[in-house]
């Protein structure tokens, strides 16, 4: 009876047992595959993941009945579906499309070299980047593909150059005399992004940092992640290299399943989007060879050769000045059209990718040529990546990457000097036809002093080349549950030479500081730098309480050597150096190196409530024993308030789904500032006397300089509404900097002029907002909304004197000034009277408000009607007829800071039809518009035509020329930064291919702006912190079209 009782439920069980076997594909409501997607029976130990093509097979032995099938991936809705598995034999097929999450809170995003974390333990602001974000920017500048999609970040393309010069701001300005770049780190390894120039140096251009970027070295298409972390939060991992916040991408590594090759080809056409106003109207005052006739007066030997010219004296500021009054004719050329054109391009890539349990791997190839849209101008760039992840053992991985980049750029004078293609537009009186040949082909010379800005393009050499690699090991032990180890080394090497040779004019009468004689020069830079982390991890849960333990230690190495040869007076013949009899040699070495521990400790309770505390210690060789090691700390907090049973349960979660508050508290330190040699005293080599002659530095030696600090304090909340299809992020901040290094002034009786010193303060306060909505979500119909918001108030606060002055060839009086926003125009301005109007003199011109100028001590009297700035007591005065009287004052004029910026974004998907779009702009920022006033002077502007016109009086142009308010114009602009259109063609359509679309992509297509000149979005600083918001000579920013087809197989 026993046995028979035993067998009869034996059979029984085996009756009611289910062999399923469940088939699918999960995809994206693109249409996408989604690789590696967790497809698990809830309750059961039973699941799978997908494979490459987004694939699974579960197949198992369940008890028959109703169980729940769970697909879970990082960042996207969890999705459920009942199934009731019969007993027996079971199949069933189940296509599943996962929708995004708008907020993500469980997806794990990169923090540090190897160091990760979900989103909900964060306790401040990180913003990620996604590989489909990134997509359809129409761009092939790593960085130019952020623009308009980080919240606090203002993301500038300073310059229209076919290699862009991108220059990055998270949470203003953070150095008075070093970058506010943020900290770069690819795959854990970090890299220079130094925009160091080996062309363009034939003259001096200040501050200027006019080379390009390195990180135009990185191709978009191998990009998986970006993050980005704004403030002093990453200070625990990265220490004092952290001040201005972490740039972590992450790029594209192999995934398990069959080879997958991807593959795309695009064409580029890059236009002039917008031309200046160029007169061509056919009268010209005085005489037809007369220069400058706006601003200069007709000297006695000029009216003696010329008698039909007539005269009016006009005084400014106490000089008479004799303006011819007649017209006569000329023919006006419009010299753009001679300089510009449209520059072609292609972006081209293939990957593949594939692996297995063992091993994966992912390897691109890509080349991209980028037509400039000044002729003869261009750049290219082809790549090669590999990235190898093995498994080793059961507790051991190795991982590998490298990746080979060479560039090639064929420039042409940028800004910052006056034959550059576009300053010769706008500095050469248009009444010569620079097509004109001689006898023998050669250019002929248009006005005196200048320079054909033809010669310009068809003769003038300038190259640069790059060659780079960047790779990484990365090894990862985890010998038991929840304890890992991970040690990664990083390499970033990279070599630039630039050569340049500028021919003697086949004409006379160039100015001599335009290289007139000739010129060349060969300069290299070899950056090599290397970082090595260890980082021991630990996890480990008790009950509802978690913790997560990270100690880690960092080292990095940089060595950067310089070197430059330049010579004038080419002979005949020469097309290098070796044609100068006098040639100039330079030497510059930068070396040093950075190490530092630190310790993080993360609690979470019931996966809700995160507090992180951290600390680390960096050892630096720039500074001395006495300073070198310094702490940094770091707090924050994470509470997802939403989690409570009330709120989960209750009715607010009908509609209101997530709400995250956080807080943090962080130190970092900046050593941008200060070179590995700057404590000491230098000396440097100089000719005398046609030798080589050592002289001591002006700047004197201190030995306690310290590295700059920053300490910041965090406050925000991430919201999820509507299913969390609506997520909004909200962050305020709160910056301290000080320790900042100022060169001070000193007495010449110190034995030099000045001295690095830790005397600067600043701060900075702003808001965050982010917006992600997905309005609407089917496997038919897709709107998803995005924007992103950002107002950062920055002030220096101490300066260590009142002002100082910025150095720049441009003419812009931008200054550091207490009290006031970093780099501030504070210059000249028009004379107003009590009412605001401006005062106008008898010819009914316009003044230069005048006064007294006394240095001002705290505590003195300030007269009514008086002001004090940079420690200058102003007093406007007026002399007997209500004219402006005294020295020229000067106040601020103008901030290139901006009061917010704003960008808003949409994509959409019908089918297999998708529509894109994202504007993007910046508000209140000014912009010293040196070319404005140019061509006024040299008479082809608008203000010139008018006042040959009469409409405005004669005199107009001469009386505002000095004064530099004039100059200063609102910066605001809204742009359309990207517009797309894409159309996926049916699988198969070409036999093995899938997933293959056409996109059109138009970028920078239109700018709503005021401004008088190509684009207020510019810069002849370059990537300069401290110049900013100048334009001078700089080539615009250009409206690209491309045209993309891509898919794989």
């Amino acid at each position: 009876m026993f046995l028979w009782v035993i067998f009869t439920f034996t059979g029984l069980f085996a009756i009611a047992q289910s062999n399923f076997s469940i088939k699918g594909t999960v995809k994206d409501v693109n249409g996408t595959s989604l690789t590696g997607v967790n497809v698990v029976f809830q309750g059961a130990n039973i699941g799978t993941i997908t494979d490459i093509d987004g694939n699974y097979d579960l197949t198992g032995s369940l008890p028959a009945g109703e169980y729940n099938l769970v697909f879970t991936y990082v960042g996207y809705v969890k999705y459920e579906s009942d199934v009731t598995l019969s007993a027996g034999k079971f199949n069933k097929s189940i296509d599943v499309i996962m929708m995004e999450e708008a907020l993500a809170l469980d997806e794990v995003v990169v923090t540090g070299s190897t160091i990760n974390a979900k989103r909900r333990q964060l306790g401040n602001s990180i913003t990620s980047i996604k590989a489909d974000q990134l997509s359809n920017s129409g761009t092939a500048n790593a960085l130019a593909t952020l623009q308009g999609r980080v919240p606090g970040a203002r993301i500038t393309q300073t310059s229209g150059d076919p290699a862009g010069g991108i220059n990055i701001n998270l949470r203003g300005v953070n150095s008075i005399s070093g970058s506010s770049d943020p900290l770069y780190v690819i795959d854990g390894v970090i890299v220079s992004n130094s925009a160091t120039a080996v062309t363009q140096t034939g003259t001096p251009a200040g501050e200027a940092n006019i080379g390009t970027p390195r990180l135009a070295d990185i191709n978009p298409n191998d990009i998986e992640t970006i993050n980005v972390i704004n403030g002093a939060a990453a200070a625990a991992v990265y220490g004092s290299r952290a001040a201005n916040g972490v740039v972590l991408i992450t790029t594209k590594r192999g995934v398990s399943g069959k080879p997958k090759i991807s593959a795309g080809a695009s064409l580029v056409v890059n236009q002039l989007r917008k031309k200046v106003y160029i007169s061509t109207y056919g009268k010209q005052f005085g005489f037809e060879t007369l220069r400058l006739g706006n601003i200069t007066g007709i000297s006695a030997a000029q009216q003696a050769a010329n008698p039909n010219v007539t005269v009016q004296e006009i005084i400014r500021d106490g000089a008479k000045a004799n303006l011819a009054t007649n017209l006569v004719d000329v023919t006006r050329y419009d010299y753009q059209d001679h300089v510009f054109h449209n520059g072609i391009g292609s972006d081209n890539f293939i990957n593949i990718t594939g692996g297995n349990d063992k091993t994966k791997y992912f390897a691109g190839a890509s080349f991209m040529k980028n037509g400039g849209i000044v002729k003869n101008t261009d750049f290219s760039r082809i790549a090669l990546r590999l990235n190898l992840d093995q498994q080793l053992t059961k507790w051991a991985t190795l991982g590998f990457g490298i990746n080979t980049v060479r560039s090639y750029g064929k420039e042409l004078p940028n800004g910052n000097v006056f034959w550059s293609p576009v300053n010769s537009v706008n500095i050469t009186n248009n009444i010569w036809d620079i097509t004109e040949r001689d006898a023998n082909g050669n250019l002929k010379a248009v006005e005196p002093t200048r320079v054909n800005p033809l010669s310009v393009i068809e003769t003038f050499d300038f190259n640069q080349n790059v060659n780079r690699t960047i790779s990484n090991v990365k090894l990862s032990i985890y010998p038991i549950e929840g304890l890992q180890l991970d040690i990664i080394t990083g390499l970033d090497a990279f070599t630039q030479v630039g050569t340049q040779y500028i021919p003697q004019y086949p004409y006379s009468g160039v100015a001599p500081t335009f290289l007139a004689s000739g010129y060349a020069s060969v300069a290299s830079n070899t950056s090599f730098q290397y970082n090595t982390d260890i980082n021991l991890s630990y996890n480990k849960n008790f009950g509802n309480l978690s913790s997560n333990t990270v100690v880690g230690y960092n080292y990095q190495n940089s060595r950067v050597d310089y070197q430059a040869s330049r010579g004038e007076n080419i002979a005949p013949g020469f097309e290098s150096i070796a044609g100068s009899p006098t040639p100039l040699t330079g030497y510059g070495l930068s070396r040093y190196w950075i190490d530092g521990y630190f310790g993080q400790q993360t609690f979470g309770f019931k996966n809700q409530i995160f507090l992180t505390g951290a600390a680390r210690v960096d050892n630096s060789s720039i500074f001395s024993a006495s300073q070198r090691n310094q702490l940094y700390t770091k707090a924050s907090l994470s509470w997802l308030v939403s989690e409570l049973g009330f709120w989960k349960n209750g009715n607010l979660n009908k509609f209101w789904n997530t709400a995250k508050l956080r807080a943090s508290f962080g130190e970092a330190g900046g050593v941008t500032a200060i070179g590995p040699y700057d404590r000491f005293n230098l000396i440097s080599s100089v000719t005398y006397i046609g030798k080589n002659t050592l002289v001591p530095n002006t700047q004197l030696a201190f030995e306690n300089i310290a590295p700059e600090r920053t300490r910041e304090i965090e406050f925000g909340a991430d919201l999820g509404f509507l299913k969390n299809r609506l997520g909004l992020g909200f962050t305020y901040y709160n910056q301290k900097v000080f320790d900042l290094l100022v060169s001070k002034q000193l007495a010449p009786s110190e034995g030099g002029t000045s001295r690095l010193e830790n005397v600067g303060e600043m701060e900075n306060k702003g808001i965050e907002l982010s917006l992600n909505y997905d309005v609407i979500k089917s496997s038919n119909f897709e709107w998803n909304l995005y924007g992103v918001y950002g107002q950062n108030k920055n002030v220096v606060t101490k300066l260590g004197s009142p002002t100082v002055a910025l150095s720049t060839v441009t003419g812009a009086p931008a200054f550091l000034i207490e009290g006031e926003a970093a780099s501030v125009f504070y210059g000249t301005y028009f004379a107003t009277d009590a009412d605001g109007n401006t005062i106008k003199n008898q010819w009914g011109l316009e003044q230069t408000e005048k006064g007294t100028a006394v240095n001002y001590k705290a505590g003195d009297e300030i007269p009514e009607g008086s002001y004090v700035l940079g420690g200058v007591l102003y007093t406007p005065k007026r002399d007997a007829n209500g004219m402006p009287t005294g020295v020229a004052l000067r106040k601020v004029i103008g901030d290139p800071n901006p009061d917010f910026t704003l960008s808003l974004g949409s994509d959409f998907r019908w089918k297999k039809l998708s529509f894109g779009f994202l504007l993007d702009g910046v508000y209140g920022a000014d912009v010293f518009n040196a070319d404005k006033r140019t061509r006024q002077g040299v008479g082809i502007g608008d203000y010139s035509e008018k006042e040959l016109k009469g409409e405005l009086p004669r005199g107009y142009i001469h009386s505002i020329y000095p004064i530099e308010e004039w100059r200063v114009e609102d910066g605001t602009f809204t742009k359309i930064r990207e517009v797309s259109l894409g159309y996926k063609l049916p699988d198969n359509l070409i036999k093995g291919m899938e997933d293959i679309t056409l996109t059109i992509t138009g970028r920078n297509l239109y700018s709503f702006d005021t401004y008088d000149g190509y684009d207020p979005e510019t810069n002849a600083g370059g990537v300069s912190d401290r110049l900013r918001g100048i334009d001078f000579g700089n080539i615009p920013i250009p409206r690209s079209f491309q045209f993309s087809l891509k898919g794989s197989f």
